[in-house]
């Protein structure tokens, strides 16, 4: 089993199911230096590098609490790409991502992980253009595009899905209800068509969580 990442504000049937499952949850409490509304992400504070790869946390806190200061962690790490607003992305990912040759791919969007659902190493689902059409003109990448919004996150107009989800094992989880968003059949057969299975929790609203990271197994 794994030690999860996850915010306080997870909902208790995700939090009873990883725990049922024999994982130990890392809970984050609320850290004003990253602003209001994201004060316990997981995924501004933490990177995981791959699908199976690390997980690096942040050695020094943000500028600011103010976005774009706040995002240098948020970076998309696959397998063997690194997708990010590459001017503020964290210098210790960028060194990472450089001594393995990764390809940097420069986005607009600074929370690119918290937009992006990846399913495993080379295929992504996401509802941010930007990050659509820049992962589409690449060969190696399967990248689905869903439609935004449908997520929420207080004190904003919108979350991200990627921000309501994390890979744990071999499944996709969801802080809420997925059948509550429009593309909903669609996810799950893209989660299935990769051999993963859908997990989500009806009757309650999608929330962005700053998303759930897998650790080392235990």
């Amino acid at each position: 089993m794994s030690r999860i990442l996850l915010s306080h504000l997870a909902a208790r049937p995700l939090r009873e199911y990883l725990l049922s499952q024999g994982h130990t949850l890392h809970i984050l409490e609320d850290d004003p230096r990253y602003g209001p509304g994201v004060e316990a992400h997981a995924d501004l504070s933490f990177c995981k590098l791959g699908t199976a790869g690390p997980v690096l946390s942040r050695k020094t806190p943000p500028l600011s609490p103010a976005y774009p200061d706040n995002a240098s962690m948020c970076a998309l790490v696959l397998d063997g790409f690194l997708v990010h607003r590459l001017d503020i992305t964290d210098g210790n990912i960028l060194q990472y991502c450089r001594d393995r040759g990764y390809r940097l791919v420069n986005v607009r969007q600074g929370y690119a992980k918290c937009a992006c659902v990846p399913l495993d190493g080379r295929s992504v689902v996401t509802s941010d253009p930007g990050v659509y059409r820049a992962l589409s003109r690449i060969p190696e990448l399967d990248v689905w595009q869903v439609r935004e919004g449908f997520v929420t996150l207080p004190g904003f107009d919108t979350g991200f899905l990627g921000g309501a989800s994390g890979r744990v094992g071999d499944e996709i989880l969801f802080n809420g209800d997925l059948s509550r968003h429009p593309d909903f059949e669609r996810i799950c057969e893209l989660i299935l068509s990769r051999g993963l299975k859908p997990r989500f929790f009806r009757g309650l609203d999608l929330l962005d969580i700053g998303s759930i990271i897998e650790l080392e197994e235990c």
